[in-house]
This record gives C-alpha cells, structure tokens and sequence, in this order.
C-alpha cells in the first residue's frame, strides 16, 4: 500500500475534484478526462472501482503525513453508497457451465491477433458491434420470474453522489483536496517507470514495443518521449496491440507532461503531418522567404537572382524569363503532365539551386565548372544540416533536401538532369551562353545498374505462401461440407463466412498468380484495363492474351491463364459487392501509368481484340448501374472506399473536405503504395508464422523483405528454369534487351559451382596433403 501511495500524481486529484464539482455526472467523463491514458476497459464498474482504489490511497497516504482529518473532510461523500444487494438467483445446474466473457479490450486483441490485422482495421463502433453479437449481448433482455425482483424501494433523488446534509460544505472539501494534492502528489521525473503511471497492461503493451524486429522496450518517461519524438504522430503502430485510439489518448496525455518536463514533444509527435502541412500553408500563402525551404517558398534576393549572371545571354529569350528561379520552373513545366519525372527532376534541381544560393552564394547562371566541381563534392557527404533522415512534411522546419549521401550512380544521374536543364537554357531559350555541367558529367563513370536475382522466392517459399493463403481462406471464404473442396469463388450455395476479409484473400491471391505468371509491374497492376483482355486463337487454340502498357510507352502481350481470368472476374463482383467498381463523382477519371490524377489523354493499353462482354465477364456479373464503360476498369481493384482528406475551411478549422476524391480513379483504381502495403501486410503474416511452420530463419528474413518486385523476379526465374525461350520472356517482362533478361539464367552460377566444387582441399581435414 506505502508503494502504491507513493506513485499518486496530480492527475489523480484532478479526477477526484471533478467529482466533488460536478456530482451528478457520469464518471466517465472525469475518467476519459484525466485517466483514460491509463488504459483500462471503457466501463462504469471500472471507473468506480479506480475511485474506490484511489481514495483508499489518499486516505492511506494523508494518514501517513498526519494528514487523516483533512482527508476525512477532502474526501466526505466521494464514493457513493452501495446499493442494496440483489435477490439472489438460482444457481446454474453443474451441466450447463457459465461462458466467461471477456472484456472489450481483451476480445479485441484476441481476434486481431487470429486475424493477423491490426486493431485500427475498423473502427471500435463495428469492433463493439462484433463483439455484442458474440456473446449475446444485443439480444433483447430475458424476463426475470417475478420471484425473482427485488422489492421496490423510494427512487434515490440523484445520481447517487448527491451530498447528504452532513457533507461539509463544498468550498471546504476542495481546500482540504487541494492540500492533501500539495503534500502528496509526487512531481513527474524522467526516470519515472511507466508502470507508475499506466496500467500494468499497457505498461506491459509498451514494454514490448518493436521496430522492424528490433526490441525497443519503453519502461520509463524518458524513453516514451525520445520514441514519441523519434517515429511522430503514428509512433503506437510499432507498440503491439495498442492502437489510434489509445496512442492518441497517450500522446494526448504526454504533451503538457513532457513540457513540464523541460523535453516537449515537436509538433510532428502532437498531430499528423497532414494537418500541420494545411495550417502552414494556410499561414505560409503568398509568403516566401530566403533560407532552406522548397524552391516554390524561396525569396531570392535581388544579387543572387541571376538577372546580371556571369554567363547570361544578352537580350531577350525564347522563355520570356528574366531570373534562374523562373527559367527553372519554365524547364520543369515540360514535365508537368508526367507528375513522376517532374518529381524526380525537380527534387534533383531543387537541391542544386538552393546550394548554389546558401552555400556558394552565387546565382546559377554564374556557376563555373570548378563551382561545379565543389557541388560533386557536395552531394558525395552533404552536411548533416542538409540531411533529412526521415519523412517530413515538405515545406516544414525539419524539411531538407537530402536524404543521405548520394551513390555514384545518383550521382551521375543528378549531373545529366542538371546538364539537361542548363543545355535547354543555352540551345532552346538561349538564356545561358554555356553549360558549366557538361565537363563534369563526362568524368563520372559507374557501372551498369545490376539486377538482384537473389530477390525472388525459393519454390518451397512460394508452396508455403501459397498453403499458408489456403489456410487464412479457409477460415473466412466460402463455407462447404466437410468432404469437399473449398471454392475459390461464392455462391449462393457457398456464402462467405466473411466477406471483407474473404474479398481482401481473393484479391491477395489474384495479384500473387499474376506476378507469378505475367511478371507485371507493381504500378502495372491498377493501370491496365479489362479492355486490355482479349480471346485470340493461336496456333489453332484458344487462349486468353492480355495487353500491357509498360514503361517507356512499351506495349507487350502476356498469356493469361484461365484459372487466373476467373479470378479477375471474381475481384470485379467483390469490387460491385463492396461499392468501389464505379464512382462518376470522382474527378479522377482515368488513373495512367505515368500519373498521378489522371486527366489527360495519356494512351491506356489497346486490347489485342475487340472484347466480347459476354466472354470476358461471367454471364450475370453485377455491375454499377451507372457506369457507361466497364471495359475501363482496372486488372486490380479498390476493396474499400479511401477515406476524405481534410483541408482548413475559412476560420482555419479542420474540416472534412467532401469533395476529395475517394479512390485513385473514378473506375476503383487502387493506388499502387495500397496495393504495395497490403501484399506487405501477408507476406508479414507468412514470416510471422514461418518459425512456427518449421521453416528456417532464412525463410522468415525472405518473408519480411519480399514484395511484388520479388514475384516478377520469380516469374523470370521460374519460367526460364522450366525451359521457356529467354526471347519469350523478354517479351513478357518487357524489357530492352536480352542481355536484361540473360541475368536471369543461372548456367553460369550453377557451372562454376559444379567445376569448383571438383577442387581438392590442401591441407583441410579429410584433403589431399
């Protein structure tokens, strides 16, 4: 108990004054207010209890400094009256057991953990819902025997906390709380554990905290503040089992806490990125400034401008532009409709013009190829001051414009982009009269970029994927009789157990037989169209081609099996099913390869026949009523409807924008970094259980880096190991040259392994002396 009583803090007797203020409220509200970082389950025995818990200390506390009679006065009437015990109910026969139900918190836990999801998969409504009808508990009440009620009595006249009439007054009651808070309150430090302040369940959540598989265990103040600093807004994704709602509720907590502590939390740790990105630009609109900020915030002054540069052409240009800044942003429009080269380019460009104006404090146009020289350097080991480690949003105080150091080969690169700008300037703007870049990039060598063919799965790896998809599916796909085969699709006579989850199964398993038997790219995947899919006849049979639109504009033609077009199919009466196939509302109208918001005519992959609707959907597959052209749906699919952004209305408030577009086309195109995570999410799963499935650790470390470039590489390398023409998988991959494709083919590795493995040991145990 003395332990026990020393951990009492202030936020303790902030709850207690709250109930003595306001009797006739509910204790959930003091309890959300200024306990609910503590963990706990959300429910009124739990609420009373902790008041019960807390007064007991503080009695036990003021006794200990002498302090018993202010605490008789401080804490007169806090804990309502019992009420009077129930009639007690016949007991239930020994054959017919009592089912223990959990708490909320813990059932939850228990089907994320089942499910391998995690608890932010749906909101606490639905978790509630699930969690009613598990066990019963949004059943209408069963009739108690009149036997069985108690006898009435007079209704009480409040809530049950009303003071009696031999309550000191108020006024007194909060003067004496205010003392025993004074004395026995024990200030915060930064060595304190979290065991003092949370629960033991959720001092025991953080204690178990990891990143990327690495143990990170928060025991103390000091550790939650750095962690909360380190991973910002999102840090409780990497505490197992915690989730928004809680995180929030800590950080929510830790915020006035780690100010008092002399360690606040930056402003990144306090609220997400995208609420702070819309009120700096709401305060930053129409502001520049000169220091290290994005080019489109940057004020240059008036020496640094460029308009009397070194090596500026005299007169008027083609580009009508007077200054660098603006003859950069003239060159970058040229990319405008391509929103990923423009990306590129212009974080390559933009770190080169703010190094010219901080670091050499020279305008572009007067940079000599020694300057030149000097930015080689620069970008070899940049600053530490330059260096971003990680994500931020752009334009804020943490923003800069490197990641790291950059390899040869970025390093080149950065040159030919640079080099492309300035000779644009000279051959068609005629703004510059020479391209200082031109002589430094011709002394940068590297070698050829190489492809890692190790990057690929093992055909063990895949059988365990694929038994370990069986396995997850059978749980939730459709139901059948015990001496059948469970189906891929459903029907009327094999409903799913669980649609969501079953819909999300079937499209994981789509995307893991198209990588595994056309190689497609990851932004390949939303960005071709059923029209692309076509019945041809070739060489007397009937096969099913699908055309593909890939980088560099390049079309080619891959064989889709018919196994896996039923499985399309069977994606696109889940997308109908979960409202996603078809959205007019939605400004996007075309999502390309090359774009982000696709709105212009950038060309979609032409089928390799006319499609026949009947041939390419099953007979009778739902459709949205008002979409005018099915044939432009994606090969993949939205399964879910992406949330609305916010934006800042004319107050500054945060608001709900509703006209945001809600998935990446109006056709239910999936943006491909959603796909990208949620095949990571399996193949975490796949490594999670892998141990437990006898697999070695090899395996498990494969599982935790594999993604859908892995299956382009096992397609490669399974089709060439069975025998199939290098040329004929050239054309499937899509690449430029067979040399790319040659990587693939392991002859050489397996003859070199094959004739040293003839070499005798000198020396070596059991060798040739």
């Amino acid at each position: 108990m003395r332990i026990a009583a020393d951990q009492l803090r202030h936020h303790h007797f902030s709850f207690v004054r709250e109930i003595i203020e306001l009797p006739d409220q509910p204790l959930k509200k003091p309890w959300e207010r200024y306990l609910a970082f503590e963990g706990g389950p959300s429910d009124e025995r739990h609420y009373a209890a902790r008041l019960r818990e807390l007064v007991k200390l503080m009695r036990f506390a003021a006794t200990e400094r002498g302090l018993a009679a202010r605490a008789d006065v401080a804490l007169a009437g806090v804990i309502p009256p019992s009420p009077p015990p129930s009639p007690a109910l016949p007991k239930p026969s020994a054959a017919a057991p009592v089912r223990t139900i959990p708490d909320l918190d813990e059932w939850v836990g228990q089907r994320c953990e089942a499910l391998g999801i995690d608890v932010d998969f749906q909101t606490q409504a639905e978790w509630l819902a699930e969690y009613e009808e598990e066990f019963g508990l949004n059943a209408p009440p069963v009739p108690m025997p009149a036997t069985a009620l108690p006898s009435p009595s007079p209704a009480p006249a409040s809530s049950g906390r009303a003071p009696s009439p031999a309550l000191p007054k108020r006024q007194d009651r909060l003067a004496a709380l205010n003392e025993l808070a004074h004395a026995l309150a024990k200030p915060p430090a930064l060595s304190d554990p979290l065991s003092a302040w949370l629960s033991e369940d959720l001092a025991r959540r953080l204690a178990g905290t990891e990143v990327d598989g690495r143990r990170l265990p928060l025991l103390t103040l000091d550790n939650l503040i750095t962690f909360v600093n380190l991973y910002h807004y999102r840090w409780w994704e990497h505490v197992p089992r915690l989730g928004q709602e809680r995180g929030d509720r800590l950080t929510a907590w830790l915020a006035p806490l780690s100010d008092a502590l002399g360690r606040p939390l930056k402003e990144v740790a306090r609220r997400p990125q995208h609420e702070i990105r819309l009120a700096r630009e709401r305060a930053l609109r129409g502001s520049k400034r000169y220091g290290m900020v994005p080019l489109d915030q940057l004020a240059v002054p008036p020496d640094l401008s460029g308009r009397d540069g070194t090596f500026r052409l005299p007169g008027v240009n083609v580009w009508g532009v007077d200054t660098d800044l603006d003859a950069i942003f003239n060159w970058m429009a040229r990319y405008a409709t391509s929103p990923r080269t423009s990306a590129s380019y212009g974080s390559i460009v933009e770190r080169f013009y703010l190094w010219a104006v901080l670091v050499k404090r020279k305008p572009m146009s007067s940079l000599t190829e020694g300057d030149m020289r000097d930015y080689r350097d620069f970008i070899t080991r940049p600053p530490a001051d330059w260096v971003q480690e990680r994500f931020v949003m752009r334009g804020g105080p943490d923003w800069r414009p490197f990641r790291g150091p950059l390899s040869p080969a970025s390093r080149k690169r950065n040159f030919i982009v640079i080099s492309m700008m300035l000779s644009a300037m000279v051959e068609k703007a005629g703004y510059l009269k020479g391209n200082a870049a031109e002589g430094v990039l011709r002394s940068l060598t590297v070698r050829g970029p190489a492809i890692n063919i190790d990057r690929t799965f093992t055909d063990a790896q895949w059988a365990y994927v694929m038994r370990r998809w069986d396995e997850e599916y059978a749980s939730c796909g459709p139901r059948h009789a015990d001496d059948e085969e469970q189906p891929f699709c459903p029907d009327d006579g094999h409903p799913d157990q669980e649609f969501t989850r079953a819909a999300l199964l079937r499209r994981t398993r789509l995307v893991l037989e198209l990588g595994a038997t056309t190689g497609l790219r990851l932004s390949e995947f939303p960005t071709t169209r059923l029209k692309s899919i076509a019945r041809q006849v070739v060489d007397g049979e009937e096969v099913w081609l699908m055309t593909v639109l890939g980088k560099g504009n390049k079309l080619r033609e891959v064989l889709l099996f018919d196994d896996v077009r039923e499985m399309v199919e069977q994606h696109h009466r889940d997308m109908d099913m979960m409202g996603t196939a078809f959205d007019p509302s939605n400004t996007r109208k075309l999502r390309t390869l090359h774009e982000d918001d696709a709105l212009s005519s950038e060309p979609v992959a032409p089928p390799a026949a006319e499609p026949d609707p009947s041939a390419l959907l099953l007979p009778g597959a739902p459709r949205a009523a008002d979409d005018p052209d099915w044939t432009l749906r994606p090969l993949i699919g939205a399964l879910r409807k992406a949330g609305r952004r916010w934006k800042l209305d004319a107050n500054g408030v945060k608001v709900i924008d509703e006209e945001s577009p809600r998935n990446a086309d109006r056709y239910g195109s999936i943006d491909p970094s959603g796909l990208y995570k949620s095949l990571k999410r399996f193949f975490e799963l796949c490594k999670k259980d892998a141990a437990e499935h006898g697999l070695p650790t090899e395996d498990a470390k494969a599982f935790a880096s594999a993604s859908t470039h892995w299956m382009r590489h096992f397609f490669a390398n399974t089709a060439l190991a069975d025998g199939v023409a290098a040329e004929a998988v050239k054309d499937a991959m899509g690449h430029k040259s067979l040399n790319t494709t040659s990587i693939y083919l392991r002859t050489e590795r397996r003859r070199m392994v094959e004739q040293l493995g003839k070499l005798k040991r000198r020396g070596a145990p059991g060798g040739a002396g």
